[in-house]
């Protein structure tokens, strides 16, 4: 089947179109001076103002990151001081822990010795005895 035929025959029952497209053109001039004008009449603000605002919009923006910057820099450092604060503790009671246990380790020390001492000394006078004995 021949397409091209098919369509050529099917559009030629068609009534044909102007050429004429210059009142097309006028109306689409028209359109956009009217389009133009309604955008200048309901615009809320000059270019001139707008673009202000958006320059004041982009400053805003520019000082919040900073300031969230700035903040978050404080926080870290305040945590650094409080991790330090909190570093010196810790090693101020391991080493109050070190020196309890020290002292007790040396109060334990003492006392086992003095008792293998005076345990020797008994022995030895026990055999002193028994020497004297025989």
């Amino acid at each position: 089947m021949n397409y091209k035929k098919l369509i050529s025959s099917r559009l030629s029952n068609f009534p044909t179109m102007p050429t004429d497209k210059s009142g097309a053109i006028v109306g689409l001039l028209a359109g956009l001076a009217v389009g133009a004008v309604i955008g200048v009449l309901f615009a809320p603000d000059s270019g001139k103002r707008t673009r202000e605002r958006i320059s004041d919009k982009a400053l805003d923006l520019a000082d919040n990151v900073k300031d969230g910057f700035h903040s978050i820099k404080d926080n870290i450092s305040n945590g650094k001081q409080s991790l330090g604060g909190l570093k010196n503790q810790v090693v101020d009671n391991v080493k109050t822990k070190v020196n309890s246990v020290s002292q007790e380790f040396k109060e334990f020390r003492d006392t086992e010795l003095e008792k293998a001492k005076s345990a020797i000394k008994n022995t030895a006078d026990d055999a002193n005895d028994a020497i004297q004995k025989a």
